[in-house]
């Protein structure tokens, strides 16, 4: 089976808060969205790659079914427009193709727009000063204000904006992924404390979702937030 990642690709959210609102209720077999996606820098190449590359995959199946399968990270725009414009070349070519769409059906997820009052909304947007260590299409890291907890001690941030992570599911996934990414690259089998706040109660201050990835080592000192004199502790 072939396969074509889509998730770090094609990413190109439309800037008008209203028109990202429309897009995120239509799916990528909506003309607008399936226009816009096919439009986006480095779709033509992607659709006329895949086509070329299941040709000997094609010729060797005798008449077997060949598949393959298109992601995004949510599965409602980027993948089913690609998929149905490589179904069509393929078919086009003189293929029989059948394209199923699995991850279409998922409840529309409401887009987060940047807020002027948030600290690092001027971060991501307005170039406030901040250490970056390292960017992506969709989040970003830093290095707090005062350095952090211990030596190596990160901020991942998504560039949407959303609260915290109990707003959106999806943007809260791609920062945990990222953040992976992040800590997998640094330190390899390190040792982590991986920590975000939702509201005050739980020492939230700043309202824009952030993920804390904050190194580990034998004697370093560093109590968790949840450490409590009482007998027993949370693990």
């Amino acid at each position: 089976m072939l396969a074509i990642n889509l998730t770090d690709a094609l990413l190109n959210p439309p800037d008008a808060p209203a028109l990202a609102d429309i897009v995120a209720r239509q799916t990528g077999r909506d003309a607008s969205v399936r226009d816009y996606v096919l439009n986006t820098r480095g779709a033509a190449r992607i659709i006329t790659d895949a086509s070329h590359e299941l040709t000997a995959p094609r010729a060797a199946a005798n008449g077997r079914p060949v598949q393959l399968l298109v992601n995004c990270w949510y599965g409602r725009h980027r993948a089913p427009a690609i998929a149905d414009a490589i179904g069509q070349r393929m078919r086009e070519a003189g293929a029989h193709v059948q394209v199923t769409h699995h991850h279409i059906d998922r409840p529309p997820v409401p887009r987060k727009h940047p807020r002027p009052d948030c600290p690092f909304y001027a971060i991501i947007h307005d170039g406030a000063p901040a250490t970056i260590v390292r960017e992506w299409a969709d989040a970003l890291a830093i290095v707090p204000r005062g350095g952090g907890c211990t030596d190596g001690h990160l901020l991942v941030l998504p560039r949407a904006h959303v609260a915290d992570f109990t707003v959106d599911p999806v943007v809260s996934a791609t920062v945990q992924l990222r953040a992976a990414e992040l800590a997998a690259e640094i330190g390899g089998h390190g040792q982590w404390n991986y920590l975000t706040s939702c509201g005050p109660d739980a020492t939230q201050t700043v309202y824009h979702l952030h993920l804390h990835v904050v190194p580990r080592t034998a004697g370093d000192g560093l109590s968790l937030p949840w450490t409590t004199t009482q007998t027993g502790a949370a693990a």
